[in-house]
């Protein structure tokens, strides 16, 4: 039912003949678009663009660990709780009753401090440019400039909708299943329940801005690249792990792990470093 928050107007046209699937990604500096037997960069160009989208995202959340930091201690100079042994996960005297709500309320501050970082850097006008010129692919056949400003920046396909429906798992479950188990249930499949509203409040709100001309132009230029590659090849049919390749998640993730592995480095090494 949640899916009806998209308008209709936002599907594909039934005349338009094209590719099936278009997926894509924003990158630091422009579009990923495949449609899983060509893609857009190709070559070793895109593999690295894959891997460092990845790590950037990596590296995001680690900052984004940073500002939980910050707003915590904040928080606990003006209310005496001690959110940042909680947040370093070290012995603390919290109460036992109020330590899954803090670990609840710790865990959202995560969450947000991430999306804050991602609506205001580059990212996020890419990931609207790549969403509006897949809606104009998807809609119209043919990207152009006007076709895909009229587009809305959040697409009923985007992987936030999914990364919303996992949210409640990911961040709420563990600390609501130590106040009530069933607290806990209620919360996963709501959650999941009403994935594409949520997925659609996170795109709107933080996850994508309107994107300038430029970055426009870089989603223009991969949309274009893949369509005419797709028409040299159209029919033609590549094993499923090929076009998983393509896809470029593999690549990403792989970045990602990379950017993790950085980050704690850091952390390990910066009592160090800080000479404490």
């Amino acid at each position: 039912m949640q899916e009806n928050i998209y308008p209709d107007w936002m599907q594909p046209g039934l005349s338009v003949t094209g590719p099936p699937r278009i997926s894509g990604s924003a990158m630091p500096g422009g579009v990923f678009m495949s449609t899983g037997n060509v893609r857009s960069p190709e070559g070793i160009t895109g593999e690295l663009w894959l891997v460092g989208t990845g790590t950037t995202i990596a590296l995001m959340g680690a900052c984004g660990m940073v500002l939980t930091y910050i707003v915590s201690w904040v928080l606990q100079q003006v209310y005496g709780i001690p959110f940042v042994q909680v947040l370093l996960m070290v012995q603390t005297t919290i109460e036992p009753a109020a330590g899954p709500w803090v670990d609840v309320g710790l865990n959202l501050l995560i969450l947000l401090s991430f999306l804050t970082l991602m609506r205001i850097t580059p990212l996020s006008g890419y990931h609207a440019a790549e969403h509006k010129v897949i809606g104009a692919i998807e809609h119209f056949g043919e990207p152009t400039r006007e076709r895909a400003r009229m587009m809305p920046r959040a697409h009923r396909r985007c992987g936030t909708n999914l990364l919303a429906g996992l949210l409640p798992l990911l961040v709420l479950s563990e600390p609501l299943y130590r106040i009530s188990p069933v607290l806990a249930v209620v919360a996963v499949v709501l959650g999941w329940q009403f994935r594409f509203v949520v997925g659609y409040f996170i795109q709107a709100i933080f996850a994508t801005k309107e994107p300038t001309d430029r970055q426009l132009d870089a989603a223009l230029r991969s949309g274009r690249s893949v369509l005419e590659r797709w028409r040299e090849k159209v029919g033609e049919r590549v094993p499923p792990l090929i076009s998983f390749w393509r896809r470029g998640m593999l690549q990403m993730f792989g970045g990602m792990l990379t950017g993790l592995w950085f980050a704690h480095q850091i952390y390990a090494h910066l009592h160090l470093w800080l000479d404490f």
